[in-house]
């Protein structure tokens, strides 16, 4: 028991149910005044940053309820535990008046929620619970009969722990020694796309929502997202997180990775009782066991790469998925891809869920850059001037800012940034030319490394060797390839670089290759990869080029694992090669029955890596791509702004006639492409009032800077029934400006904003996506409200503050803590719609509903 317990809130209010990010500062600020002279002996800006490191580390922590302090079996010793430690910038005496303050937190957070109304019945509950899970542990054990199997997946948990626990960070790891970082420390969150209905909404809403949270709420999810947008990464994370058993759906799965590069070369895909040895699991499982946890849906299957496997193997691919599946219905299952692999509806039909991979916005840009950053200070490196560049670079130059959209290449610049002094490249070929560049040579040549393997090398051998390794894979559409043929090859290639061979065997070149190169990477002992598929696309595009495989560019153009390929190749070439290879795809499209539409957009997706062409060859594309035009579905605008800034230019104008479709097309190719140009583009627009125009209108407010998109095309936009979506800080201080809206979307946000309460016109709210949302309280300041939708709001429990306004529609989804008795007292409704996991279920007037 503690003495003197500080109180959270004040005696006169409710107390809260849980102890949020304001309480925990108020009690961290109470409990160190009760210190006395352990805080008066510190400097106050010391003493200032102690608490306020304490509240960092409790808001990182999440709410304290009920559920948090069984979590930590109600012992503020392991609550404490669970925080950070002391950030590194904490002068030792500041560091320990940190430690002090997070115990005393945490003892006074247990005594005080365990004291709540309620505490007592939730504690039944998660005896029973904890019971529960028990006797299903020990019926498990008793199952195995000797305990084999539970013992094994244990010891398996712990392999996987370890062997995915950790990341490499690229520019930090890949010249040196072999360094990873925790998983916890290098990962960041990211956002997918995923489309959801809402009452009132006259179109399906594509919401943006973090990745994992997305997984979490379908068994079969097939994740698409273009090259380095973080999916492998993502799915060791999910791996790590099952293995760990942390909180979350797959907190009782057992995970298995299975990468599909692995097997196009033996071309047979695994059965369960082969998955730890198609995983490169060494370890040997008791006989059954995982198609065991395959029958009891406890297995987390996945698949990741299905764009890695050739294109002529996909169906094969979808017949062994839909083989697992209809065996095994009850595993969950998370598939990945590029989006030019499969169709969007891929497998859809076995109840897939479909996310896209969305584009790193500027919080997310800003997360890597500073996650980077701080792993290079954990090295002893002082970076905070080319951090603090970087992320002024990034926000000001629209070039890098086009670049930093994904995982790699926000890598890429961090590790260029720091490379070349702060004089960063701006266009994605000179970025691969400069990351070779550092790559090959500047770090070990700065570093006077030189020969370690008994081989020198220079940078136009390296690349003559690694060009055709990168060109051999792709003509085989492999990418993996076996060490010993690896080495077979480096020695014929020897033969015409006698200078190199002079020196060391093949061995011995390839292992120079392989360990000082920062390019290859041996996953497993015995087989070889690049490190990110990117850079084997790009020097086996430069490898095409000076073969002058035009015609074997042109031919394999139609498979999609070729795209990169030949628009590198474009880079790589010469003005004339350039226009050969242009004017070979517009042929192609001509004579390759359902391929023309893709070959047109490839061949426009071109010019942006052609700073030099023939105006004629040029013109042609840019005709060719005219005749796609207006895009039809998001599909064929995906297609489109690939191509670039040069798309804007063929959109057509409102005044032609375009009916919906034609103009929502528009506008999300527009929104897709980003700049100012594209804004310029969607202000045209912005009178439209078809439905799925008016979607596409408020969709792409989250693609640029929010006052800009706010004033040129919202100011003067009428949505209609649509409603306004927002979704950051920055769009929510918009509203002011924006009072004509009555209808808005409220995503993310743990609380109603002043912001909201304070549109006393406000008609229609739809809260989406709000897990901490607790009180509804500020609602009661909008008279008109008439229809409110909760959706994905857990921790909600109470509508008493509702019974005062007139709401004539309620609709709630994903919030099952709410207590139904209010709805007596809310006789104006017209309709009201309940829901848990799947659609909304109509109720009508309910006044007869209880608890």
């Amino acid at each position: 028991m503690t003495t003197a317990p500080a109180r959270p809130a004040p005696p006169w209010r409710r107390p809260p149910a849980e102890l949020g990010d304001s309480e925990m500062r108020r009690l961290t600020e109470t409990l160190a005044s009760r210190l006395g002279p352990e805080c008066a002996a510190l400097p106050e800006h010391e003493r200032l940053a102690a608490l306020d490191a304490v509240g960092d580390g409790f808001a990182a922590l999440g709410a304290l309820d009920a559920g948090a302090l069984f979590a930590a079996d109600l012992d503020p010793s392991a609550l404490a535990a669970a925080l950070p430690p002391p950030p590194a910038g904490l002068a030792p005496a500041a560091g320990a008046l940190y430690g002090r303050l997070v115990r005393l937190c945490c003892a006074h957070a247990v005594e005080y929620v365990t004291t709540l109304p309620g505490f007592g019945a939730r504690a039944d509950v998660e005896l029973v619970r904890r019971t529960g899970e028990l006797a299903r542990a020990v019926d498990r054990l008793g199952a195995a009969g000797d305990g084999a199997a539970y013992a094994f997946e244990e010891r398996y948990a712990e392999y996987i722990a370890r062997t995915h626990g950790r990341l490499q960070l690229f520019g930090l790891t890949l010249s040196r020694s072999r360094q990873e970082w925790p998983l916890d420390v290098a990962y960041i969150s990211l956002a997918v796309s995923g489309e959801q209905g809402l009452p009132g909404d006259p179109e399906p809403h594509r919401t943006q929502v973090r990745a994992e949270q997305a997984l979490a709420s379908a068994d079969r999810v097939l994740l698409r997202g273009p090259a380095g947008s973080g999916k492998s990464t993502l799915v060791q994370w999910l791996a790590l997180n099952a293995a760990r058993q942390s909180d979350g759906p797959w907190s009782t799965c057992v995970p298995f990775v299975l990468r599909l590069r692995s097997f196009t070369a033996s071309g047979d895909l695994p059965l369960p009782e082969d998955f730890l040895r198609a995983g490169g699991v060494p370890l040997s499982a008791p006989p059954g066991w995982v198609e065991d946890l395959m029958l009891s849906g406890r297995a987390l299957v996945l698949v990741d790469g299905v764009d890695e496997v050739p294109q002529r193997l996909r169906t094969r691919t979808e017949t062994w998925l839909r083989s697992l599946i209809s065996a095994f219905p009850k595993a969950r299952y998370v598939v990945t891809t590029r989006p030019s692999a499969v169709p969007e509806d891929w497998l859809a039909g076995l109840g897939f869920a479909t996310h896209a991979m969305l584009p790193m916005d500027r919080r997310d840009i800003r997360a890597f850059v500073e996650h980077w950053h701080a792993a290079a200070r954990a090295q002893g490196q002082q970076v905070d001037a080319y951090e603090a560049s970087l992320l002024e670079a990034v926000s000001s130059r629209r070039d890098l800012a086009r670049l930093a959209t994904n995982p790699l290449m926000c890598a890429l610049l961090c590790a260029l940034n720091q490379d070349r002094r702060m004089q960063l490249p701006r266009a994605r070929k000179e970025l691969y030319d400069a990351a070779l560049d550092m790559l090959l040579v500047r770090r070990d040549t700065e570093r006077e490394i030189c020969g370690v393997e008994g081989v020198y090398l220079t940078r136009e051998e390296q690349i003559a060797l690694l060009q055709r390794l990168a060109y051999w894979l792709i003509r085989n559409g492999q990418l993996e390839a076996d060490r010993v043929e690896a080495v077979d090859m480096v020695g014929e290639w020897l033969d015409s670089m006698p200078q190199v061979r002079a020196q060391a065997d093949a061995e011995q070149v390839f292992s120079h290759l392989l360990i000082r190169s920062g390019l290859l990477l041996e996953p497993v002992p015995g087989s070889v990869v690049f490190v990110h598929r990117t850079f084997q696309d790009y020097l086996g595009a430069k490898a095409a080029v000076e073969c002058r495989d035009f015609g074997v560019l042109v031919k394999n153009a139609q498979d999609d694992t070729w795209d990169d390929v030949v628009r590198m190749a474009v880079g790589h070439a010469r003005p004339d090669e350039r226009a050969r290879l242009l004017r070979g795809l517009l042929r192609r499209a001509e004579k390759v029955k359902g391929a023309r539409n893709r070959l047109v957009l490839l061949a426009a997706a071109c010019l942006e890596h052609a700073p030099e062409l023939d105006p004629h060859v040029r013109q042609a594309v840019l005709d060719r791509t005219a005749d796609l035009l207006p895009p039809r579905g998001p599909e064929q605008a995906e297609e489109l702004a690939a191509a670039g800034e040069l798309v804007l230019d063929l959109l057509p104008y409102p005044e032609e006639g375009l009916g919906d479709l034609a103009a929502a097309g528009a506008i999300r190719t527009a929104a897709l492409v980003g700049g100012e140009r594209a804004l310029t583009v969607i202000r045209r627009f912005r009178a439209e009032t078809g439905p799925k125009a008016v979607y596409e209108l408020d969709e792409a407010w989250a693609r640029f800077e929010p006052h800009a998109y706010a004033q040129d095309v919202l100011g003067g936009a009428d949505l209609g029934y649509g409603a306004l979506t927002v979704t950051t800080v920055g769009q929510l201080a918009c509203l002011g400006t924006l009072q004509q809206f009555e209808r808005l979307r409220l995503v993310g946000f743990p609380e109603i904003p002043v912001e909201v309460s304070g549109r006393g016109g406000l008609r229609v709210l739809h809260v989406v996506d709000s897990p901490f949302l607790t009180d509804v309280g500020p609602l009661a300041a909008l008279p008109r409200l008439e229809s409110l939708s909760l959706h994905g709001c857990p921790a909600l429990t109470d509508l008493t503050p509702l019974t005062d306004l007139e709401l004539e529609h309620l609709f709630t989804l994903r919030s099952p803590g709410l207590r139904l008795r209010v709805l007596e007292r809310l006789t104006g409704l017209l309709s009201l719609g309940l829901g848990s996991t799947g659609g909304h279920r109509s109720v009508g007037n309910c006044p007869d509903c209880r608890d």
